[in-house]
């Protein structure tokens, strides 16, 4: 026999406000890489105004624990592991590495669909993932750059080409330099133990 449970507007506030972590005193022993643990996302925005919204995220939960520290936790790139991704949530966000294998649905999907504006040739993607290989972990710029020289989203062929390897799941963004994304290959970025999605196949 069930009952039925009634919350108040106030109760049911205090509930999602202490699920994102903004009532109640902050457990800080986990730090930023703790906090996206718990939260399971932080979008990405480019607009900064105050700070960028990945950073307020955490400042509002642990307070002002800097942007190096933010920068380190999320993209480890005073190097170590890798302890969280960028991908397609609901939007551009940052999530914990455990949820690489999670999100394989939509790369397959991606890859149903095919490309989502641009096309560039094949031979475009083969040469940007041979020189991952080859040279390691690189930035749209030191691929070829990022842009045609254009308005704001004129891409260049390499450009679109590593977006779109990275929506596949063919290569993956575990880490930054300044603002600019710095792709590598799942099987050397990742840890092994996320990277076979079997077990989460629909």
């Amino acid at each position: 026999m069930s009952s039925d449970l009634s919350l108040s507007a106030d109760e049911a506030r205090r509930i999602a406000l202490r699920a994102q972590g903004l009532l109640g005193a902050p457990d800080r022993r986990a730090g930023v890489a703790g906090l996206l643990r718990r939260l399971g996302a932080v979008q990405l925005d480019t607009i900064s105004v105050l700070a960028r919204s990945h950073e307020l995220v955490p400042y509002a939960r642990l307070g002002a624990v800097g942007r190096a520290t933010v920068e380190t936790a999320y993209w480890a790139n005073g190097g170590g592991s890798a302890v969280a991704f960028e991908y397609w949530a609901h939007a551009a966000c940052v999530l914990p590495v455990e949820e690489w294998p999670y999100f394989a649905f939509r790369r397959r999907a991606f890859r149903r669909r095919g490309w989502r504006w641009h096309r560039v040739p094949e031979r475009t993607c083969a040469d940007v993932l041979a020189r991952l290989r080859a040279e390691g972990p690189l930035t749209a710029t030191e691929l070829g750059g990022a842009k045609n020289g254009g308005p704001w989203w004129d891409w260049s062929d390499t450009k679109i080409a590593i977006e779109w390897l990275l929506d596949l799941g063919e290569v993956v963004c575990v880490a930054r330099r300044g603002w600019k994304r710095v792709y590598d290959l799942p099987e050397r970025a990742l840890p092994a133990s996320v990277l076979d999605d079997r077990a989460v196949r629909p």
